[in-house]
């Protein structure tokens, strides 16, 4: 069987927006693979969507208690990675999002866009060619212990004891980007399979900062897909938003919540997505959104 889009969600609150997103996407041709964090009640999130024949949440041991910038964000999405790959349906694009993320622009349009299978939709920073203070370096360099923070942990976090002398002795070449991407089927297969023998770069993710967004870029940019993707290769770093193909989103010490000022920045930025959209707090946000979709979808 074969279907255009398999969506990989990733959620842990707001139920009501992750509803909302999925009706808004929903059609024949796609489906939805959804990771809810082991901390929270599944049953919020499931009340609604569960009645649909082509969402599957992830459950029993596929579930993962997720630290943000730990370990337990690669598995939660190798995780999703695999609860599709082992469905038997083949996908021509697979997307990763967030359960606050929202769709800007119409079904018809993201199928058209995605249905392009010549291109790799992921934009990844070469850390090897980092300028200046090289901050980016240290997240794979010294040892970070994120998930299940503890007294211990914390203090060794701040110790800042290095895994390896400096950068070329990882023996690696590290890639990072904004860990929502759309690649092909064939392509994310095939990155899968490298990483589950690839005993040099899990060891290295595993007590790195943030490897979420870093383990499918430094596979993917060290394959022969490379050419498909962006490389940003200049060694200036511009932050997170500058790396993210799919998703328009404002990010200081926190991801934003957009609201209806930010209507104006999403349109231009010609992403097929926005995050952080919240039912309710961006309603009128929403109420704008959704008036440029009518008759498009």
């Amino acid at each position: 069987m074969m279907k255009k889009i398999a969506y990989l969600i990733s959620a842990y609150t707001e139920p009501s927006t992750l509803e909302n997103m999925i009706y808004l996407l929903n059609n024949s041709e796609v489906d939805f693979y959804i990771h809810v964090d082991k901390h929270v009640d599944i049953n919020d999130f499931q009340s609604q969507l569960c009645k649909l024949p082509n969402v599957h949440f992830l459950k029993g041991d596929m579930r993962v208690d997720v630290y943000w910038g730990g370990y337990s964000q690669v598995k939660l999405q190798y995780n999703m990675i695999k609860e599709m790959l082992n469905s038997k349906i083949i996908y021509e694009r697979v997307v990763n999002l967030t359960g606050t993320d929202y769709p800007i622009w119409s079904n018809d349009k993201l199928l058209e866009y995605f249905g392009n299978v010549d291109k790799e939709y992921i934009i990844g920073f070469d850390v090897s060619r980092e300028k200046g203070n090289k901050n980016n370096q240290k997240k794979y360099i010294y040892i970070w212990k994120l998930d299940n923070i503890s007294i211990f942990t914390n203090f060794l976090n701040k110790l800042h004891i290095k895994k390896a002398r400096n950068y070329n002795a990882l023996g690696y070449n590290i890639y990072f980007g904004s860990e929502y991407w759309a690649l092909t089927y064939n392509c994310l297969k095939y990155l899968i399979e490298a990483y589950e023998s690839d005993i040099c770069l899990k060891r290295i993710l595993k007590s790195s900062y943030v490897p979420s967004e870093a383990w499918i870029h430094t596979l993917f940019f060290n394959s022969k897909y490379r050419d498909k993707g962006i490389v940003i290769s200049d060694g200036v770093y511009k932050g997170l938003s500058e790396l993210s193909p799919l998703t328009y989103f404002v990010y200081k010490d926190a991801i934003k919540i957009l609201d209806e000022k930010d209507y104006d920045d999403i349109v231009q930025s010609r992403k097929p997505f926005a995050r952080k959209i919240i039912v309710g707090k961006s309603k009128k946000l929403i109420d704008q959104l959704n008036k440029d979709r009518i008759g498009k979808i």
